[in-house]
């Protein structure tokens, strides 16, 4: 029961104008691409090699494959002929995403520094690039880079491994690290992180603008 009523309450948030400053809202318009099957997902799961935790899971077939959510929207499965791919923006290819093997970490940890390029000769520098991002990429093996959060941070989902079901934040690209994202209940789940996003924005849009003279009111009454 826990996806009853999304696709409506972000249907309204779709149509009202002061929505559209919500952070992200521009790019996904609080619109969601169309369900998977339940075929879909046994085919993906089969494909990537992985069972896909089931709060995630029950989103994919009961809401959406992708589009509104936190940050820029929500990344999603998309087919390509006769195969699945994870659809990621240009910063974290999809044809990256490796489920097959496991996310091994519990705690928050940083990349290994990269070395001082201007130490570097010229025609050394884009194969050795190349090798760190291969090495920085597979730090993150068995997740799934959900959302664009902005400045190049992502929002994982921990898919294999002993964190298994957990919301990650990669902050690397501002040299936070990457660490488990957690609430009062512990470490955070997927349909925590959707819902609570969902609720924010609610509140957000309906709370009275500065200088207004209107009173707050129940987005459920709404």
């Amino acid at each position: 029961m826990t996806w009853d009523g999304v696709r409506d309450r972000l249907a309204r948030l779709a149509k009202r104008r002061d929505a559209r400053s919500v952070f992200g809202a521009s790019a996904h318009g609080f619109r969601l691409a169309s369900p998977l099957t339940e075929r879909d997902v046994e085919a993906v799961e089969e494909q990537f090699g992985a069972p896909l935790p089931e709060p995630y899971r029950n989103f994919l077939v009961e809401v959406g494959a992708g589009g509104a959510g936190p940050g820029y929207g929500l990344l999603g499965f998309g087919r390509s002929g006769r195969r699945w791919e994870f659809a990621a923006d240009d910063r974290r290819g999809g044809d990256r995403v490796d489920l097959r093997t496991e996310f091994p970490h519990r705690e928050l940890f940083h990349h290994a520094e990269w070395p001082d390029f201007t130490k570097i000769p010229q025609e050394r520098r884009p194969e050795l690039t190349r090798s760190l991002d291969a090495r920085d990429e597979a730090d993150t093996h068995g997740t799934l880079p959900l959302c664009h959060s902005g400045c190049g941070h992502y929002d994982l989902l921990v898919v294999t491994g002993p964190d298994r079901g957990a919301l990650w934040f990669d902050g690397e690209a501002s040299d936070g690290g990457i660490g488990p994202q957690a609430d009062d209940h512990g470490r955070m789940t997927f349909d925590r992180w959707y819902l609570g996003w969902l609720a924010e924005v609610e509140a957000e849009v309906g709370r009275p603008k500065p200088g207004s003279r209107h009173t707050a009111w129940s987005w459920s009454r709404r």
